[in-house]
């Protein structure tokens, strides 16, 4: 009789055990359905793919004004930036100054200034570099934080990379809401170093980043191809990032649920593939 009882609470207590493991796997069901959607999902990756657009033609202009810089110092206008470049040799800075506002490269508008402050002199394109902002706006969104430009060299192909860490950067929209991005990729120049062209620059970008969406929500991207980014696509209309995939993962929500983002097979196009669980959905832009 003891062995039936014991047997039995066996049984009653495997059987609550169960029940309290369904509950709970209901509950993160409802949580995941709850607390993210498509929609918002989708919105991180819309978020992050205009905030690493800028970043990149940002870097293309800084890349561009710094080497138009007269070897002397002083002020150059770029017409073609929307931009005046003040070198300053003793601070170790240069300045990218776009004023009250002009529309340059990639039809976005820019305003305010982008501050470079670099190591070693002025000519070693290898020193580090960190960016920063000073009342800089893209297209009415203010941008703060730091890019830093660090461990430059060149690898076994000769091509000149770069470790391009973001430090709380932050695009502010006009509605309050913001959109934060911290952590490092790798940046290697394949096509067009030095030749003064924008269009002819292509690059092959891996790491990964980590960020706050515009509702609050961490995130992570972790890019799984190599995106290779091209600014002759970037000239004709298209997205600079031809192909590549990334996985994004949300803080907090069911990790098996799976999220990536293809850039494409190299073709200049302006749409992005995401798929979530299998559902394919495209977002578009400029």
């Amino acid at each position: 009789m003891k062995r039936i009882n014991t047997l039995r609470k066996l049984i009653f207590l495997t059987t609550v055990a169960a029940t309290i493991f369904m509950f709970q796997a209901c509950n993160e069901d409802s949580n995941e359905v709850a607390t993210v959607s498509t929609d918002e999902e989708l919105d991180i990756v819309e978020n992050g793919s205009e905030s690493e657009a800028v970043v990149d033609e940002d870097l293309q202009i800084i890349d561009q004004s710094v080497e138009g810089t007269a070897a002397s110092g002083g002020r150059i206008a770029g017409d073609s930036l929307c931009v005046t470049v003040v070198r300053d040799e003793v601070a170790k800075t240069i300045t990218l100054d776009f004023g009250n506002g002009c529309i340059g490269p990639y039809g976005r508008e820019r305003s305010g200034k982008i501050i470079i402050t670099y190591g070693g002199t002025f000519d070693d394109d290898m020193a580090n570099r960190v960016i920063t902002f000073e009342d800089y706006y893209v297209n009415n969104k203010n941008i703060t934080g730091a890019i830093l430009l660090r461990d430059i060299n060149r690898n076994a192909e000769g091509n000149l990379t770069a470790t391009r860490a973001l430090e709380d950067y932050t695009i502010h929209y006009p509605d309050g809401n913001t959109f934060v991005m911290i952590g490092s990729t790798t940046r290697e120049w394949l096509e067009g170093e030095g030749d003064g062209i924008l269009s002819n620059n292509v690059f092959r970008i891996t790491g990964s980043y980590k960020g706050v969406s515009t509702r609050g929500r961490g995130f992570t991207h972790t890019i799984t191809v190599p995106i290779i980014t091209d600014f002759s696509c970037r000239a004709s209309g298209g997205f600079a990032r031809v192909s590549g995939v990334k996985e994004m993962v949300i803080n907090g929500i069911d990790r098996n649920r799976t999220r990536t983002v293809d850039y494409g097979d190299g073709t200049c196009d302006n749409e992005i593939t995401v798929t979530i669980n299998n559902k394919v959905y495209t977002i578009t832009g400029s």
